[in-house]
Order: structure tokens, then C-alpha cells, then sequence
């Protein structure tokens, strides 16, 4: 065999390799590219599969996402109602903390004030508290002279009940003396303890049973011996009985008899006695004293 045979065997020889390199590469390709076929097909069907339940899913969420932006906007406007309900609260609050803080500067004052009256009374309190000091003992000595003094009223009032006592004895001794010297001077008549006395009428003294003291409260304005006497039944008068008239001030006057010529339970009327040919006639006033007598 040539070379050229040789070469050509060795030519087909390497060339029978190559086909036979080239079928196992081919079918290790085909292989390949089947199974990579395939994993692309099972790629594809969970992608359309995922694709589909994405789609559902996106479908759900879109809805759930619209649901979910109503309930944004309704709570959108819930919340611009409550920050509009939060604003006017909120002015309303300051207006109230406003009106606190000025209560509070206006309790701040009234503290201070309300302090420094305190401190004031405190100081007016001492003051006080030294004047009642003095005024207790201004008080004690007060009670020592009033007690002292007490005893001297005392003393002073038995002294001039003694002397009123004895002026009074005065008085009637006097006023018995002043009787006994009209009667003398007017020429009347005493006959005992009790003379009888010629009067216009005829009748001598009728003295009440019992000892009266009064006096005359009214002079009948045209009847001048008319008289309303502060005595009548109730204390012994009657009618027809005579009162001694006399007058203490401005001095001692005898100034005559009145009998009684009308009686009432508290008062009396009687009539001045003007002894026969007697030309003089006292004038009687209101305030004359009038006694069953002048010395019993």
C-alpha cells in the first residue's frame, strides 16, 4: 500500500473518529438541550402557574388595596375632623389655662396681700394683747375703787336714808307748826287733837279713818276751789271727808282744808274751805300735798 493509501486509511480512520466524536458530542448535545428543554418547560408552567396566582393574588390585593384606601380616606377625614375637634379643644384649653393662669396671679396677689395682713394683725395682735394687759390691771384697780367706793355709797346711802328720815320729821314738824300758826293767825278754833272749824258750811274736820298722803294733780281752770286730788276709795277717801292742804316748796304753807265732794277708786274731787268772813283765799296748784293731818 502507497502512501497516499495510508494516508488515506489514516484520513478515513481519523475522520471515522471525528464522526464518531462528533455523534456522541451530538447526542450528549441533544440530551442536553432536551433536559434543559424540559427544565424550561417545567420553568414556564410555574411561571404561567405563579403568573396565574399572582394575577388572583393581585387581583385580591387590588381589592383589599381599594378597601384598604377607603378605609384611608374615611380615616383621612376622621382624622381632619379630629384634629378640627382637637383644635377647638385645644383653643378652649388655652382659654381655660388662661383663665387659670390669671386666677392663679390673682391668688398669688391675694397671698401677698392675704400674707402681709397677717404679718399686720400679728403686729396689731401684739398691740392689742399689751393694751389688755394694761386695761386688766387698769381693770383691777378699777374694781379695788369700786369697791371702795361701793362701801362709801354704802355708808353715804344709810347715812342719808338716816338724814332724809330726819328731814322728813322736819317736815312735818314744820308743816304742823305752819297749821297750828295759820289757824292761830285765821282766828279758827282748836278744840283737842281734833277742834272743830267753823266753815260756810257749818261742819268741822272729817278726816278719813285711816292716815292718806296725796297731793292735788288738777285746779279746775274757772273754779279755782275746785280740785282733783290723786287719793279715792281705794285708799281709805270718802265722800264728805276733809284733807289738810299744805306746800313744802319753795317753803312750808299751811294753806287750808278741802272736803270731798265726788270719790272714784283712784282719784277724788273736793272743794276748798274758806272759813266764814274770810276774805283771804290761798291759790291752790298742782303738786299742793293733801294729808288725813298734819301730825297724828
Amino acid at each position: 500500500m502507497n502512501t497516499i493509501g495510508k494516508v488515506l486509511v489514516i484520513f478515513v480512520f481519523l475522520f471515522a473518529i471525528l464522526v464518531c466524536v462528533l455523534s456522541v458530542v451530538d447526542f450528549a448535545t441533544r440530551t442536553k438541550w432536551k433536559t434543559a428543554y424540559e427544565d424550561l418547560k417545567r420553568e414556564h408552567d410555574v411561571v404561567v402557574t405563579s403568573r396565574d396566582v399572582k394575577s388572583q393574588t393581585g387581583e385580591s390585593v387590588f381589592a383589599t388595596n381599594k378597601a384598604l384606601q377607603t378605609e384611608v380616606d374615611k380615616l383621612k377625614l376622621s382624622i381632619a375632623d379630629t384634629e378640627n375637634t382637637a383644635r377647638l379643644k385645644e383653643a378652649e384649653l388655652q382659654v381655660k389655662i388662661n383663665d387659670q393662669e390669671n386666677l392663679a396671679k390673682t391668688a398669688d396677689i391675694l397671698r401677698t396681700k392675704a400674707l402681709a395682713d397677717v404679718e399686720r394683725y400679728k403686729e396689731l395682735e401684739k398691740d392689742l394683747n399689751k393694751t389688755i394687759a394694761e386695761r386688766e390691771k387698769q381693770v383691777l384697780i378699777v374694781q379695788k375703787q369700786s369697791e371702795k367706793y361701793r362701801g362709801d355709797a354704802i355708808a353715804n346711802e344709810t347715812l342719808a336714808k338716816t338724814l332724809q328720815t330726819r328731814n322728813e320729821q322736819l317736815l312735818e314738824e314744820i308743816s304742823r307748826l305752819n297749821y297750828e300758826l295759820a289757824k292761830a293767825k285765821s282766828g279758827a278754833g282748836v278744840a283737842g287733837a281734833e277742834g272743830s272749824l267753823s266753815t260756810k258750811f257749818g261742819e268741822g274736820p272729817n278726816p278719813p279713818s285711816t292716815m292718806v298722803k296725796g297731793q292735788i294733780e288738777k285746779v279746775h281752770g274757772d273754779d279755782k276751789t275746785l280740785v282733783q286730788i290723786s287719793l279715792g276709795s281705794d285708799h281709805g277717801v270718802a265722800k264728805n271727808n276733809t284733807l289738810e292742804v299744805f306746800r313744802t316748796r319753795p317753803e312750808a304753807k299751811y294753806l287750808g282744808m278741802v272736803r270731798i265732794i265726788d270719790v272714784q277708786p283712784r282719784t277724788s274731787v273736793g272743794r276748798l274751805i274758806v272759813p266764814a268772813g274770810s276774805t283771804a283765799r290761798p291759790q291752790l296748784v298742782a303738786g299742793d300735798q293733801v294729808w288725813s293731818y298734819l301730825s297724828k
